[in-house]
């Protein structure tokens, strides 16, 4: 996160995208394009907030969460 890796990043995306997809698509009812959506989302606030996470020990559960939360944004804008 300090060193801005972005193969590093991209790692992280590739290891965990299924994951985040997945309850994504759930959340969304099935949308795929909302779920697709929504992934993006989940990434970019990760970027975003990447330096902060760098020491966070459940990511695995901030990535949920935030694909939680996010989604219902979306299902709730519909």
């Amino acid at each position: 996160a300090h060193e801005r890796a972005e193969d590093s990043f991209a790692e992280l995306v590739r290891r965990h995208l299924d994951l985040v997809h997945s309850a994504a698509l759930r959340q969304v009812g099935g949308d795929a394009h909302a779920a697709q959506d929504v992934a993006q989302r989940v990434f970019s606030e990760l970027a975003r907030h990447a330096a902060r996470l760098a020491g966070h020990t459940a990511l695995v559960g901030w990535l949920y969460t935030t694909t939680r939360r996010m989604a219902l944004e979306v299902v709730r804008a519909r």
